[in-house]
């Protein structure tokens, strides 16, 4: 995928329509995609530019084409770090989880209860079809990352996206939030104990996130160590750049 031809005002066609869907992607208005250049496309193209600190022709020529192009080329990678069924799963934020959290392959007493629900793999206490384990069943590794991946899609991720902005984060930032979400409880954003980092990603206070989320780590308890290692790992990746600069 790339755009391959100087498009400007009057130009139609497939390219122009792809031009369009990355302005919109980049968060630019171009207007409806319709493969027609038109007025608004012109306008996106020009801010585009001076964003850039590319001339604000409104022309998409050699230069606006070659810049373009790494950014298509960077979208795909990002569409990447998706998954799930709705492919809107931060990926990044699995393969944190599964680096903290443990897995069993045979069903075993909740800690607390001692008795149901009877968990198993990353800690699913139901089946696909929503019915309880029987103690003492198992699966098999590739039944547990399958059940990981439809519990933080079924009861994690739509929690997650009603926290403002959710959408502008990168897969890094919402993958983290994914691990802590998992860890602290699906709806941890505007509940009691969670003033803090709640207060952090409203008002998008990045240079706080990692002394915020260290703050949740039980003090005194015996998981304290272990939880500030996962809050520290959790802080890395949300900080972490999608890639360089253009």
């Amino acid at each position: 995928m790339s755009i391959t031809e100087t498009l400007k005002k009057g130009s139609k066609g497939s390219e122009v329509s792809e031009l369009q869907e990355v302005l919109i992607k980049l968060k630019f208005d171009p207007g409806r995609v319709d493969g027609s250049f038109g007025d608004r496309t012109e306008v996106a193209v020009k801010q585009f530019q001076q964003k850039q600190s590319i001339t604000p022709d409104g022309v998409v020529g050699l230069e606006t084409r070659i810049v373009l192009n790494k950014l298509i080329q960077r979208l795909i990678e990002l569409a990447k770090l998706y998954g799930g069924t709705s492919g809107k799963l931060p990926l990044p934020g699995i393969t944190l989880i599964k680096e903290f959290e443990g897995c069993k392959l045979i069903a075993y007493p909740d800690p607390l209860s001692k008795g149901k629900p009877y968990t198993i793999g990353w800690g699913s206490t139901c089946k696909k079809d929503g019915s309880e384990w029987s103690l003492g069943e198992k699966i098999t590794q590739t039944e547990a990352d399958e059940l990981l991946i439809i519990q933080l899609e079924r009861n994690y991720l739509p929690s997650l996206e009603k926290i403002p902005s959710w959408q502008d984060f990168n897969p890094y930032q919402q993958g983290a939030l994914l691990s802590f979400a998992y860890n602290s409880g699906a709806n941890f954003y505007g509940s009691k104990g969670f003033e803090t980092i709640t207060r952090v990603l409203k008002n998008q206070e990045w240079d706080k996130i990692e002394s915020t989320l260290i703050m949740y780590k039980n003090p005194g308890s015996l998981v304290e160590a272990g939880l500030k290692r996962r809050r520290m790992a959790e802080a890395k990746l949300f900080l972490q750049p999608v890639f360089n600069n253009a």
